[in-house]
C-alpha cells in the first residue's frame, strides 16, 4: 500500500515537473491556404514554406490537400511553432515547366495577393503571418508568382 502510494505520488511529480531541467515546448499552430500556379494545373512537386523572421528556420509541406474549400481546390497545412513567418512556394525543378525563373525563386504570400493580382498591384512585400500556439492561421495563399 505504501509502495503504491510512493509509485504515485513519483509519477505526479514526474508529470508536473520539467524532464531534466529542458523547458516545455510551446504547443504549436498552423498556417493554412490556397494554392495556385500560372498555368492549367498547380504542379504535383510543389513545395509550400514558412520562413521563422526570428530564427530563420524553414518549415516546409509538399503534402497537398484536396478539398472543396481551397480555391482551386488543392491547399496545403503547415504546421509551426508560435512565431512571425514569411510564407512562399517554390518548385524543385522550375525548367520541368518551362518556367523562367530560377531554381531559389519564391512564390509569396504578399501584398500583391491581397491586393487581388491585378496590373494595379505593384506591391510585391511579403506578409508577416504570425502563428499563435495552439490556433490556426488560414488564408495564407503563397500565389505570388
Amino acid at each position: 500500500m505504501i509502495l503504491g502510494r510512493f509509485c504515485l505520488i513519483w509519477v505526479i511529480c514526474l508529470l508536473l515537473s520539467p524532464c531534466n531541467g529542458l523547458a516545455a515546448h510551446p504547443q504549436s499552430g498552423v498556417i493554412e491556404g490556397s494554392l495556385s500556379y500560372p498555368s492549367e494545373f498547380i504542379p504535383d512537386d510543389m513545395t509550400i514554406c514558412a520562413e521563422n523572421l526570428a530564427t530563420k528556420k524553414i518549415y516546409c509541406t509538399d503534402k497537398h490537400l484536396n478539398a472543396r474549400k481551397y480555391r482551386y481546390k488543392v491547399g496545403y497545412k503547415l504546421t509551426v511553432p508560435p512565431g512571425d513567418y514569411h510564407v512562399f512556394a517554390q518548385l524543385p525543378d522550375p525548367d520541368r515547366y518551362g518556367a523562367t525563373y530560377p531554381k531559389d525563386y519564391r512564390a509569396y504570400y504578399s501584398q500583391f495577393v491581397k491586393c487581388g493580382m491585378s496590373v494595379e498591384c505593384k506591391d510585391h512585400t511579403p506578409i508577416v503571418v504570425t502563428v499563435k500556439s495552439g490556433s490556426t492561421t488560414s488564408g495564407v495563399d503563397p500565389w505570388d508568382w
